[in-house]
């Protein structure tokens, strides 16, 4: 198949090289900054010149972009990429976007006559390089049969959602509160521990017994040492985005979700004070100067 993948960021990078070591596809590779793109041709990929230039002969589109407004910008009615789309290609966007960007992307598709499906994408960077992501896949269903099959290049499990497109991006966004709420709880309780006197130990040790999942036991770890590098993980900046589309989507059907608020207001201050880089995780550190360590 002729697939085109666009964005090679952190997560994007892994997915497209998964994608360029099956060898079963023809692969085209752009992103904003070229020099992301350039080791991709030792892979045996090419490096699209523009995005026109990738997605002109592509059977499948693949976006890993940062927002609705990257989205919004490539494909909107009266884009390039849109109008050099063949009829009946399919664009897979694996983004965390908003539901009505899903929605509207379906829709504009539709009009064009290239199909659209979510598959926004569950894991970190490092699950994404070793193709043990969590896919899920709503929208167009004959697209979403086509696929499926390329997703488990970098997915271990797929999951299908019936209705639209937006399905796929609202699952995405309630398990990304539950991870956000999970690592808030975690810093709160190193804390609160540390100010009654609890050695940060004995509360990893019980965390890590009643946590037992692999992705969570590696923030009880980073959240415990305080390590906020991001190098494989999640930024605040990433999660900030995140958490704005979580509350708006919320907000749309009068659901308070009051953890997310609090959430929110923690990364901003950090944002503030510079950690927009730093791992997500590092919220903790707004606890503990509310709490006066």
């Amino acid at each position: 198949m002729n697939i085109a993948f666009l964005g090679l960021g952190r997560m994007g990078a892994g997915m497209a090289t998964r994608l360029a070591k099956t060898g079963e596809h023809k692969l085209v590779v752009w992103n904003r900054s070229p020099d992301k793109a350039l080791p991709f041709a030792e892979l045996g990929a090419r490096v699209a010149a523009d995005v026109v230039d990738a997605v002109c002969d592509a059977e499948l589109v693949i976006t890993s972009l940062l927002d609705d407004r990257s989205l919004e910008t490539l494909f909107n009615d009266q884009s390039a990429a849109l109008r050099a789309m063949r009829s009946e290609a399919i664009h897979l966007c694996v983004t965390t976007i908003s539901p009505d960007c899903a929605n509207g992307l379906q829709a504009r598709h539709a009009a064009h006559g290239s199909r659209y499906v979510s598959g926004p994408v569950v894991g970190r960077p490092d699950a994404s390089a070793a193709g043990k992501l969590v896919c899920i896949l709503a929208g167009d269903a004959s697209a979403v049969t086509v696929a499926e099959p390329v997703c488990r290049a970098f997915a271990e499990q797929v999951i299908h959602l019936p209705g639209p497109a937006s399905a796929a991006n609202s699952y995405k966004l309630c398990i990304n509160f539950f991870g956000a709420s999970l690592v808030e709880a975690i810093g709160e309780c190193f804390t609160l521990g540390e100010k009654l006197g609890i050695p940060r130990e004995n509360l990893a040790f019980f965390l890590g017994k009643i946590l037992p999942s692999p992705v969570i036991k590696v923030y009880v770890d980073k959240i415990f040492k305080r390590e906020t590098s991001s190098d494989a993980g999640f930024t605040m900046m990433a999660g900030r985005k995140d958490l704005a589309l979580i509350l708006d989507a919320a907000a749309s059907v009068q659901c308070p979700v009051d953890i997310a608020s609090v959430i929110a207001n923690k990364m901003d201050a950090a944002i503030a004070q510079d950690m927009a880089n730093l791992d997500w995780s590092a919220i903790q550190e707004i606890t503990r100067q509310r709490a006066g360590l």
